[in-house]
C-alpha cells in the first residue's frame, strides 16, 4: 500500500513537472478573449497617431462600430474607417494586427439617424 502511494506522487510530480515546463515556454498572457482582443484593437486605433491627425479634437467620438475588415469611428461631423490587417502567426495567441487610417469623410446630413 505504501508502494501505490509512492507510485502516485511520483506520477504526480512529473504532472506537476510537465505543467511547469509548459509554462516557463509559453507566455501566459498569451491567451486573449475576443473581448479583450477588441479592446486592445480599438485602444490602438484611438491613441494612434493617424486617427488623432484625421479626427480634430473639438469632435467627440460618439460611436465605433466593428465592422468585417475594421472599425468605423463616428464623430458629429466626420466617420473614419480604420482598417485592421491581422498579420500570420506561429503561435497561439494574442492576434498580432496593424491598422491603416483611411480618410474621413464628410457625414451627410441629409441622411436619417437610427
Amino acid at each position: 500500500m505504501f508502494k501505490n502511494r509512492g507510485f502516485h506522487a511520483v506520477i504526480s510530480m512529473k504532472k506537476l513537472f510537465f505543467i511547469f515546463i509548459f509554462l516557463t515556454c509559453v507566455k501566459t498572457f498569451a491567451l486573449l478573449p475576443p473581448l479583450y482582443q477588441s479592446i486592445k484593437e480599438i485602444d490602438q486605433i484611438i491613441t494612434d497617431e493617424g486617427v488623432q491627425n484625421e479626427l480634430t479634437s473639438a469632435e467627440p467620438i460618439l460611436e465605433i462600430k466593428r465592422v468585417e475588415s475594421g472599425y468605423i469611428i463616428i464623430t458629429n461631423r466626420y466617420s473614419l474607417f480604420v482598417e485592421v490587417n491581422y498579420t500570420p502567426q506561429d503561435l497561439i495567441g494574442p492576434a498580432k494586427f496593424e491598422i491603416d487610417v483611411h480618410e474621413k469623410e464628410i457625414k451627410n446630413f441629409c441622411d436619417t439617424q437610427d
